[in-house]
């Protein structure tokens, strides 16, 4: 194992250089192709991110963190060039009115933490498929349902076609307060992106992606994905199914069950597979806390007892939609 985490420390350092090197000749790179050079770059560091991902089991805790942390200053540096050599629109297309607020499809990255604005992002030079982002935003006290949300021209009960190619749509779910989401339906999902949500309770199907949390508190989330990785929250029930270690950081007081029977048995099995998502392998109870370094079990996180699961608390989300 020391040895499998040497080999990737060597690669992951000369990739992180050489994203570094990238970064500061961002500005050399004509305006005509500036965009298109950023988009590379996130890219470029959402996979670097999914490397460590895929190797969290294998790595010294230490080196997990360093390498997250790195992930982050990319990011953080990416964005801030970003912003500028990039000059704002003048104006968007984006209603402000309350009635409006209806969700849209827009442009997204894999990773949170490298997401361009979609008003950035000219929808002929993103490498992104802009059409696979469905997004719930700014929202207090409803009900959303997945299902709702408008669908492409070419979408279909059973996903996105791509000519023999179904495609899992990527969802996000952005400053909502005390609302409870649901997100089972035909769709095909792919990532999950969750941030800022007070109070809310979300029911989400077997995924084909990641679930990406920041800035949660109080919340209930019920989700199956093949990843996960929790910041900067608080206070969370987490109904989780998961087949890589879960990871949070700084975060405190998350609880964790495993995820619970929310359909009936031949409908889940079926979300299951459409997901390629192995049904009988759940890490949910085996979390790394990057902001715990020793052996003991980190204080920032417990499993739930067994009086404080709610079985019941996915089908009352569900029950509020027809369409299931």
């Amino acid at each position: 194992m020391a040895d499998t985490a040497k080999d990737f420390r060597t690669t992951f350092d000369a990739e992180k250089q050489n994203i570094e090197e990238s970064l500061t000749r961002l500005d050399q790179v004509p305006k005509a192709d500036m965009q298109v050079a950023i988009d590379n770059l996130v890219q470029r560091i959402h996979i670097l991110e999914k490397t460590v991902t895929e190797k969290i089991s294998v790595l010294p805790p230490y080196d997990a963190r360093v390498c997250m942390e790195a992930i982050k200053s990319l990011s953080e540096r990416l964005n801030q060039l970003r912003t500028t050599l990039v000059p704002k629109p003048k104006f968007s297309f984006k209603s402000r009115k309350a009635s409006s607020s209806t969700t849209t499809v827009t442009a997204a990255s894999s990773s949170p933490a490298s997401l361009p604005k979609a008003t950035e992002t000219p929808r002929s030079s993103s490498l992104v498929d802009q059409s696979l982002f469905m997004k719930f935003e700014d929202r207090t006290g409803e009900h959303l349902f997945i299902g709702s949300l408008p669908m492409s021209d070419d979408s279909s009960k059973d996903g996105v076609e791509r000519g023999t190619t179904t495609v899992a749509k990527d969802v996000a779910l952005t400053n909502l307060t005390d609302c409870t989401v649901n997100l089972v339906h035909n769709i095909p999902l792919g990532a999950i992106h969750i941030k800022n949500l007070k109070r809310c309770v979300l029911v989400i199907p077997p995924v084909s992606g990641s679930i990406l949390l920041h800035d949660c508190e109080g919340c209930t989330l019920i989700g199956a994905c093949h990843q996960s990785r929790m910041h900067t929250s608080k206070n969370m029930d987490i109904y989780l199914h998961v087949t890589s270690e879960p990871i949070i950081e700084d975060c405190n007081d998350m609880r964790f069950a495993p995820y619970g029977q929310i359909l009936p048995v031949d409908e889940l099995k079926r979300l299951f597979e459409a997901a390629n998502l192995n049904p009988t392998k759940n890490y949910y109870d085996r979390v790394k806390d990057f902001n715990w370094l020793r052996q003991q079990q980190s204080p920032n996180w417990r499993l739930m007892e067994a009086n404080e699961i709610q079985p019941a608390i996915a089908q009352q989300v569900l029950a509020k939609d027809r369409q299931l």
